[in-house]
C-alpha cells in the first residue's frame, strides 16, 4: 500500500517535500509609491540619572533666585544699548523684513535710487532684490544688475540716495 502511494506520487509529481515558494518580482507601476526600505536603528538612550537632574535643577534655581542687586556679566545691564560700531563703519545699514535701513531711511524693492561710488560716479538704479546680507540693484541705463553688500554700504564704498520715481 505504501509502495502504491510512492508510485503514484512519483508519477503525478506530488510529493511531501517542502519546496521554497518562488516570488516573482513585478515591475512597479508609474503611480505606485516607491517602497521605503526598512531602516532599523538602535534606540539612543541618553538619559540622565535622578541625581544629575536634581543637580541641574538646583543650579537653575540658584541662577534664578539671585537678588536683583547682584549683576552678572550676562545680565542686560552690561549689554550696551547702542550697537558697537567699528571705526571703519561710517553709515548705519541693516536689513529687516525685506527692507533696507540705510542712513536713517528705509528703502524697499523696486524703489528708484542713486548709487554713488567712491570715485564720485552717480548711477541711476532701481532696487531689484533685498537679501539677508546684500541688495541687488538694476542700472536704469543698461539694465545690468549689481550686488551691493551691507559691509560696503556701512564702510561708505557705496552711498545710496533717494530719487523720485518719475
Amino acid at each position: 500500500m505504501i509502495e502504491n502511494e510512492k508510485l503514484t506520487m512519483e508519477l503525478t509529481g506530488d510529493s511531501m517535500e517542502v519546496k521554497p515558494i518562488m516570488t516573482r518580482k513585478l515591475r512597479r507601476r508609474p503611480n505606485d509609491p516607491v517602497p521605503i526600505p526598512d531602516k532599523r536603528r538602535k534606540p539612543l538612550n541618553y538619559l540622565l540619572t535622578d541625581d544629575q537632574i536634581m543637580e541641574d535643577l538646583r543650579t537653575l534655581n540658584k541662577l534664578f533666585t539671585v537678588s536683583p542687586r547682584t549683576v552678572s556679566p550676562s545680565t542686560p545691564e552690561h549689554i550696551p544699548t547702542a550697537p558697537m560700531e567699528s571705526p571703519t563703519q561710517r553709515y548705519e545699514a541693516r536689513i529687516e523684513e525685506g527692507k533696507l535701513y540705510y542712513d536713517k531711511r528705509w528703502y524697499h524693492k523696486s524703489q528708484a535710487i542713486y548709487l554713488e561710488s567712491k570715485d564720485n560716479t552717480k548711477i541711476s538704479c532701481v532696487i531689484s532684490t533685498v537679501g539677508t546680507n546684500e541688495i541687488w540693484v538694476r542700472k536704469t541705463s543698461d539694465s545690468t544688475k549689481m550686488r551691493i553688500y551691507l559691509g560696503q554700504l556701512q564702510r561708505g564704498a557705496f552711498v545710496i540716495r533717494r530719487r523720485s520715481a518719475a
